[in-house]
């Protein structure tokens, strides 16, 4: 079980409160953020549950297996050239001589650090590797498809995108606001899709899979997915307004910039509703190995003044695979645990 499975009710939660969360105004496009732990909810210490080596002790040029179960972990990673790794999992080695494996846990609340020894007979100890020594995943260059940075990958970006600019609401457009009551729980107590770039923000990976001339986005939550061009397809003359919209994209350099429309208005963000004027505009560029910056400009003629930004990183974790999430499954009549009306 890894971090985002063991608080997903309490992420839907802490996420409704969130998109009413403003930030102070930001002059650029975000850089991208350190690995750690970004894009979660607030929670508890990672826990190592177990780590061990079976057997502890063998000859030179046999095989070792190291075996380790953690729980609120967000970030996991072996020493020794072993590299990063999944919440639960086993993994072989053969040392050339005794070495110390250390297993690193980083969590919201904490990190945990255990370590198990392999003896191997007749041999003096090895030194803890240096990052010159062993090169991890998030070092590798930038893959490419082709005339383009390949974004395929599992990231999350969650709780690290944040607003970049100050909403400005148009004149008479003050009922568009989120009302108390509305306010209260948030509408992702509905399981009902949350829009763009609002999915981006659900502390929950997603999946983009990128082809020639095409990108998929699959997300974790509800489940979604997105079907964006990027050969020059046009939006539709004639849209029906959906909860995602309808995207299209094109490359300029190396970003991919995705232009959303066809929205209908039943989703909400930063607190407010929006028409089925709302429009969205995505950038993508992948600025490492392990990190994709991400933008959206969002603009609705009918509730804000200017367009504003929301941004920030999206990390990649390539030990995860998306899981099933069904909303529906355990979900409840929040409204019992509001305030009772004043009569």
């Amino acid at each position: 079980m890894r971090f985002k499975e063991r608080f997903r009710a309490v992420a839907t939660l802490a996420f409704a409160a969130a998109l009413l969360w403003t930030a102070a105004a930001r002059a650029q496009e975000p850089s991208p953020a350190p690995r750690g732990n970004e894009g979660f909810p607030i929670g508890p210490p990672a826990n190592i549950l177990s780590f061990t080596a079976t057997p502890a002790s063998v000859q030179a040029g046999q095989f070792v297996t190291l075996t380790w179960a953690a729980v609120n972990s967000v970030d996991m990673s072996i020493d020794q050239c072993v590299g990063t790794i999944p919440a639960r999992g086993s993994r072989q080695v053969s040392p050339a001589m005794t070495t110390t494996y250390t297993l690193t846990a980083k969590g919201r609340g904490g990190n945990d650090k255990h370590s198990v020894t392999v003896t191997v007979t007749g041999s003096s100890s090895a030194a803890a590797n240096s990052d010159a020594v062993c090169a991890e995943d998030r070092d590798k260059p930038i893959p490419r498809m082709g005339d383009h940075p390949d974004l395929s990958g599992i990231y999350i970006g969650g709780f690290g995108i944040v607003p970049m600019d100050k909403i400005t609401l148009k004149p008479g457009a003050e009922h568009f606001k989120m009302t108390e009551e509305e306010t209260a729980l948030g509408p992702t107590t509905q399981c009902v899709p949350p829009g763009v770039p609002t999915a981006t923000m659900w502390p929950y990976p997603l999946q983009i899979v990128q082809k020639p001339n095409l990108v998929l986005i699959l997300y974790e939550a509800y489940p979604m997915f997105r079907v964006i061009p990027t050969d020059g397809t046009p939006h539709p003359d004639d849209l029906d307004p959906t909860w995602m919209g309808n995207s299209v994209g094109h490359w300029e350099g190396d970003t991919l910039v995705v232009d959303v429309t066809g929205f209908n208005d039943k989703t909400v963000i930063s607190g407010y509703h929006h028409t089925t004027a709302y429009h969205v505009v995505e950038r993508y560029r992948r600025t490492s190995y392990g990190t994709l910056s991400y933008v959206a400009t969002i603009e609705d003629r009918n509730v804000f003044a200017a367009p504003w930004r929301y941004g920030g990183p999206l990390l990649l974790h390539p030990e995860w695979d998306l899981q099933e999430y069904v909303c529906e499954e355990n979900n409840k009549n929040y409204q019992e645990l509001l305030p009772a009306k004043k009569q």
